[in-house]
């Protein structure tokens, strides 16, 4: 039975604090919009009392239907799967096949389902996967965080930009700001964006975030962003001593703190192809980073061939990374969507390889971070709730 209220001139008299008068209110409009459908309280007054009955308690009548109508948490809420028409099975071998490198059209072919439904599956996936990361990913020890920005591109590349689609900014060249732990082979942050300074500072500061201590050595290549981003958040503001005599006082600087360590690799082209690679140390003590460089386990002298053969893994696992693909991202959600989605996959569900042989079982990089235990599968990583953490 559905109740049909005529719809006449209603004024209300009453505040918010009369709280009986407001669910009244809210269930008449609610009703009037055919929203509300009746509830066993008005078939039992009907019964009871015939068409009097709905005026012997209207308020309550149409509070119990408006509350019969409220939404009930399900096994999915708080979930990726929450809010979808797929069954876990379906949705899990979608967000797997897209996390695996296969394309978005593709995917939809393989799963007899439409484009569309294989975007939302994105978008859902990404949204809980980038919360699952960012819940688990906290206080990691870094001994060497290596940093590096792998090209990508979003729409079209930047040469054939317009001058309208460049001063937008949203299309061309979309490099992937990447910061890495060479040890736990853990990629620690990643931005998506220009090769401008903001992005840099960016980077690093998501590094403080999910680091508890500052890593012990950081290395990049030439990039000079990375010189004044790590000043701008890890440096220390200090006001130099006003020399005597006339003139300005000199302006506060930053410093590096006395346990940053930053190391460049120099790479010198010639013909498009590296001819020379010449290493120094920006921040810090020479002896000290022979020191670190000694006692790590995987590096003997300056590098970024950790981040660098990283970036090989997106570009495998990241259908829309590839260098020449018809599979490249026309807008920039879902190219941040994807990446999102690919390194959840590779931190909690894909062993690494040299970890496992270094371990002596299957090990993903979460694992050897001590941020998880086991291997994870898709089904567990879209099902898991914030909650299921705190247990």
């Amino acid at each position: 039975m559905t109740l049909n209220f005529p719809r006449s001139r209603h004024d209300t008299f009453f505040t918010d604090e009369d709280l009986p008068q407001v669910l009244y209110e809210r269930a008449r409009r609610a009703a009037l919009d055919r929203r509300v459908r009746a509830g066993e309280a008005l078939r039992g007054a009907v019964s009871a009392h015939g068409a009097a009955g709905v005026l012997i308690d209207p308020e309550g009548i149409l509070t119990a239907s408006l509350s019969s109508q409220l939404p009930r948490s399900g096994p999915r809420k708080g979930t990726a799967l929450h809010h979808t028409h797929l069954s876990d099975g379906v949705f899990g071998t979608i967000a797997k096949s897209l996390a695996e490198g296969v394309g978005v059209s593709s995917t939809a072919r393989i799963q007899n389902v439409d484009k569309k439904t294989v975007l939302l599956v994105l978008a859902k996936a990404a949204e809980h996967t980038r919360k699952v990361s960012h819940a688990l990913m906290t206080d990691a020890v870094v001994s060497e965080c290596q940093l590096d920005e792998m090209w990508s591109f979003v729409g079209k590349k930047e040469k054939n930009l317009d001058a309208f689609e460049t001063l937008r900014g949203e299309l061309g060249d979309a490099w992937i700001w990447i910061a890495f732990d060479a040890v736990n082979k853990v990629v620690l942050a990643s931005v998506v964006g220009k090769r401008t300074q903001p992005h840099a500072v960016s980077l690093l500061e998501e590094v403080k975030r999910v680091t508890a201590c500052m890593p012990a050595l950081f290395s990049s290549d030439q990039l000079e962003q990375y010189t004044s981003a790590l000043l701008q958040v890890y440096g220390t503001l200090v006001h130099p001593p006003r020399k005597p005599g006339p003139g300005r006082p000199p302006h506060p600087r930053l410093v590096p703190p006395p346990d940053l360590r930053y190391v460049q690799v120099v790479k010198q082209y010639k013909r498009s192809r590296v001819a020379k690679v010449t290493r120094k140390v920006v921040f810090g003590d020479h002896e000290e980073v022979k020191a670190i460089l000694a006692e790590s386990i995987v590096s003997s002298k300056i590098n970024t061939s950790y981040v660098e053969r990283n970036n090989g893994t997106i570009r495998h696992m990241d259908a829309r990374c590839n260098r020449k693909t018809y599979r490249f991202s026309k807008c920039v959600d879902n190219h941040l969507r994807q990446l999102d989605l690919t390194l959840a996959y590779y931190h909690l569900c894909r062993p690494h390889r040299t970890l496992t042989k270094r371990h002596g079982r299957p090990t993903t990089p979460f694992i050897a971070a001590g941020l998880t235990d086991h291997v994870w599968t898709m089904g567990e990583m879209l099902s898991f709730r914030s909650q299921d953490l705190r247990s």
